[in-house]
């Protein structure tokens, strides 16, 4: 027997109220979070025959010791292939337009205006009618996406006031989430977009303080955003809109990775240090594109990572940021029940596709020439499970975070670029400070003892977290 596969452990070791050396273990594959004595988990890692039999059993039951026969990550592959097989709902990535109104220096896409379009709204419209009326179909889901969609508020509106009555007339569950700028939005079409369009998250881009994000995301008109961005969220905070909840992602690049600080001030100040709001912090990322002048040196990601988790903590900020759910789907790309529908009426699989230069030739379809309920036609990435059980150059059958990250993007291995997220290195940190949440001391300044008297292997179980619900970080990965 063996270590499992998909053991991640913090990256220190720390005390618990008995004054022994601990670990925390996060078992991606189950979702559950232990605290391991240090000795045993060593034992487990490096010589499992050394286990007592005590300790082979309870790890064994808790899938951290497995048998030599065992093949992990097929089975973790065969429960997101189930997981797909069996979903009903339909989900519409919707992009109302092609533009957007600002100029991010590491954005991918090529924007530009469109010229009104009713066959298309109409087109769009009768897809997401039929598909509501499609008896094999749960429920729908809609992301309002860009370029900016809430330079197409307008069409917005329309569609749903179409697609909402009839997913009520069919007693169908709707939902709807946008990802925007947040410059265009006001605390009036925030309610609207709530009540008319039920769009209840708001996924929203500030990426530092206000000069450092009008700099970094500058509007084409010259003015700056930040301050009516987080003045609008605080504002709609304050309104009696159950269940709306705000994302603000920064992307971290090498001219704002130092600007934790004075943002989580700025954003303390601005009255979102509410429950209501989350924040999360992602490195700039290819889009098609080069960013080699935007982004950070991924030695340096557990250490970005730490210090704008630290500083989110410090301001009672709301941070996103412990990664343990299981995702059984990697993204919308893999899943023959979800479509994107861009600008133009183009019909594809992936988000990334739309919009950006070398990729536009990508679609699968056209929704004006679409079949009222039918699926999607075939995308490239429906059979991404069965090509990582194959013969891939994804790293993913090797890793121990794959199910929680379900190989990040099939795009960019597609196209030969490796698509592993930071989590992969920052993870271990991030249990470490979850382990100091849970109340476990830091050890560093404390002489080791040459043994650790433990009765038990696993001395906690924390299997309710959940995920985002405390900060944490990472720095190295212990594996087999």
């Amino acid at each position: 027997m063996h270590a499992s596969q998909f053991l991640v452990v913090s990256d220190e070791a720390l005390l618990d109220v008995n004054g022994n050396f601990v670990r925390v273990a996060l078992h991606t594959a189950s979702e559950q979070v232990y605290v391991l004595a240090d000795d045993v988990l060593q034992r487990l890692v490096d010589r499992p025959a050394l286990l007592s039999d005590a300790e082979r059993t309870e790890l064994a039951a808790a899938d951290l010791l497995v048998a030599d026969s065992r093949d992990e990550f097929s089975e973790v592959v065969e429960q997101n292939r189930a997981y797909l097989a069996g979903l009903t709902d339909r989900m519409f990535v919707l992009m109302p337009a092609a533009y957007c109104n600002m100029g991010c220096g590491y954005c991918g896409q090529k924007h530009f205006r469109l010229p009104k379009r009713e066959q298309h709204r109409d087109a769009i419209k009768r897809r997401l009618v039929a598909a509501a009326e499609d008896p094999s179909t749960s429920g729908l889901g809609v992301c309002w996406f860009g370029a900016e969609p809430m330079m197409g508020y307008a069409q917005i509106l329309d569609i749903s006031a179409t697609v909402i009555p009839a997913c009520v007339e069919a007693e169908k569950p709707y939902t709807a989430k946008m990802v925007t700028n947040g410059s265009l939005l006001t605390v009036q079409k925030i309610r609207r977009l709530y009540h008319d369009c039920r769009v209840t998250h708001f996924e929203i881009t500030l990426d530092g303080d206000a000069e450092t994000h009008d700099a970094q995301r500058p509007l084409k008109s010259g003015r700056g955003s930040f301050r009516h961005i987080a003045t609008v969220i605080r504002q709609a905070c304050d309104e009696e809109l159950p269940g709306l909840q705000f994302s603000i992602r920064t992307n971290v690049g090498r001219a704002n990775q130092d600007g934790h600080t004075r943002f989580a001030r700025e954003m303390r100040d601005a009255g979102l240090a509410d429950p209501r709001v989350g924040f999360y912090a992602t490195p700039v990322r290819e889009w098609g594109n080069d960013v080699s002048d935007y982004a950070i040196a991924r030695r340096d990601a557990i250490d970005i990572e730490r210090d704008w988790l630290d500083a989110y903590a410090a301001h009672g900020l709301r941070a996103t940021d412990l990664p343990i759910k299981r995702r059984h789907m990697v993204c919308v790309a893999v899943n023959k029940r979800a479509e994107v529908i861009a600008p133009e009426g183009q019909l594809h699989s992936c988000t990334e596709q739309p919009l950006v230069p070398g990729r536009e030739n990508t679609a699968i379809g056209h929704v004006t020439l679409a079949r009222s309920a039918e699926l999607r036609p075939d995308g490239r990435y429906d059979d991404w499970n069965e090509n990582l059980l194959g013969d891939t150059n994804a790293y993913c059958p090797s890793c121990a975070i794959f199910p929680i990250c379900g190989g990040a993007c099939p795009l960019l291995w597609g196209e030969g670029k490796p698509a592993c997220p930071t989590t992969k290195v920052t993870l271990p940190m991030q249990l470490t400070r979850y382990g100091l949440r849970l109340g476990l001391r830091g050890a560093d300044q404390l002489q080791r003892p040459e043994s650790t008297s433990v009765t038990t292997a696993l001395s906690t179980r924390t299997p309710s977290v959940e995920p985002g619900s405390v900060p944490t970080s990472s720095r190295t990965r212990r594996n087999r």
